[in-house]
């Protein structure tokens, strides 16, 4: 029906929606957000509903947006340029633009054009293509029968040469016999790390002090990760489905299924201390 009212905010409805559901995903609070971002609390749940008498001005709106996507590991300039895509389809549904009752029609200029000017065609214009694409595969032909004849004639020259050769003359070849490969030496000059995911987690991970990885890490996905003094977990999202080897020995089980894990450090103590425990098992 004409008089029926269009529903407005739907574009921003389902971006703030998307942006609630990736912080659960992650198991962020909106508290530790607005700690972190200085953003008051208020502000992080107007925008995840859409509450537009709460928010301040766009341009406030369009910097709390990147703020928040930036902490929950989000591309935050494509976030806010979905944002402001949003508000604009809703700005459009609540303003429709103003449209003259009678708009005058526009003059067709109705002059005669003098017809396009042709050039003189190139004299390649009017060669057959599949001509070009025969000569080609016919070369190539050529190349291959040349080829395949040469390296007859080699194979039947060795041939004869070896038959000439007298029995007594050729003496066999005894292949050295090959060694066991050597294990090779653990490298503990530095620390590395090798994380493996068994189920989705969020892998928030620093080395010596520096970000080195914050997104999610989906089933069967492996990384290998190198540091100098020390490795920080901020934040594993799943913890049952992160399995870590550090400089070659396994790290025990995390955590539980859908357990979260903060601030978990991997140094070199944590290496001894990881070997002992390895090293005081019974061996199978």
């Amino acid at each position: 029906m004409a008089d029926q009212e269009i529903q407005p905010h739907s574009e921003l409805a389902s971006f703030g929606e998307e942006l609630r559901r990736e912080r659960e995903i992650r198991g962020i609070s909106l508290k530790e957000i607005a700690d972190a971002t200085k953003i008051s609390k208020r502000f992080l749940e107007a925008i995840e509903r859409n509450d537009h008498k709460t928010l301040p001005a766009p341009v406030f709106t369009r910097g709390f947006v990147r703020e928040y996507a930036r902490y929950v590991g989000l591309n935050a300039e494509d976030m806010v340029n979905r944002y402001n895509f949003a508000a604009s389809r809703d700005d459009r549904i609540e303003k429709p633009p103003d449209v003259q009752k009678y708009p005058q029609t526009p003059v067709r200029d109705i002059t005669p054009k003098p017809p396009p000017k042709r050039g003189i065609p190139s004299a390649f214009a009017n060669v057959n293509r599949n001509l070009f694409a025969l000569i080609l595969i016919m070369a190539a032909l050529v190349g291959v029968a040349w080829w395949a004849v040469e390296h007859k004639r080699s194979d039947a020259e060795v041939t004869e040469t070896a038959a000439t050769i007298p029995l007594t003359t050729r003496t066999p070849v005894h292949a050295p016999p090959i060694a066991a490969p050597a294990a090779a030496p653990v490298d503990d000059s530095a620390l590395h790390l090798v994380v493996e995911t068994t189920a989705n987690s969020w892998i928030d991970l620093e080395a010596d002090g520096k970000s080195i990885y914050r997104d999610e890490m989906l089933k069967g996905d492996r990384k290998t990760f190198d540091a100098t003094q020390a490795f920080l977990f901020n934040r594993i999202g799943n913890a049952a489905g992160v399995v870590l080897t550090l400089n070659g020995t396994k790290v025990p089980p995390l955590g539980d299924e859908g357990e979260v894990i903060k601030k978990r450090t991997f140094d070199r103590a944590a290496l001894d201390h990881l070997r002992a425990g390895a090293a005081a098992q019974p061996q199978q």
